[in-house]
């Protein structure tokens, strides 16, 4: 364990803000951690029984690509996990989740932040409206799970939470002992 000394806030911005925090490392020697501070998000895997998989294409400007990632967003202040999945799963999708469960929680990046994103399953769901940010641009596309699995395979699929979610399915799904 490490023990907290003091902190120094770099950076505040609207969805995260950046630490500097001194701390004492267990062999007494102190030390700085840089650690981004984030609200968190929920993921929501959609998969119909006949095993297409929704996800959202989206130009992401941080790797200057367009990515493939199952529908998600960042958690608002003192939002629980489901509220935001029902909210950004409809938001995104124009569709309204009639059944979401838990799938687990995930640390996308424990190097240097604490952000959890909390991850869902749908399986049913109704037509409802999208309702997208003014810059935010992202089209659904429903796909075969044979196909989103071979994405994953040669890397056409990069995104950790997506991956992850697919995975965790498929081991609950299967109950997959290891």
């Amino acid at each position: 364990m490490e023990k907290f000394l003091n902190r120094e806030v770099i950076y505040e911005g609207k969805i995260l803000r950046l630490d500097l925090d001194q701390v004492e490392c267990a062999n007494g020697n102190l030390a700085y951690r840089e650690i981004v501070r984030h609200n968190g998000g929920a993921a929501i895997l959609c998969i119909t029984k006949e095993n297409k998989v929704l996800l959202i294409k989206q130009f992401r400007y941080a790797y200057n690509e367009v990515l493939y990632e199952i529908p998600a967003g960042k958690l608002e202040q003192k939002e629980d996990s489901l509220s935001a999945a029902s909210r950004e799963f409809e938001e995104e999708t124009g569709l309204r989740a009639l059944d979401m469960s838990y799938l687990t929680t995930i640390y996308p990046t424990c190097g240097y932040s604490n952000e959890k994103i909390y991850l869902y399953l749908v399986t049913k769901y109704v037509k409802s409206q999208q309702h997208l940010d003014e810059d935010e641009f992202v089209e659904p596309i429903w796909m075969d799970l044979s196909e989103v699995l071979e994405m994953v395979q040669n890397g056409a699929i990069k995104d950790a939470k997506t991956i992850c979610a697919i995975q965790t399915y498929l081991i609950q799904k299967n109950k997959i002992q290891l």
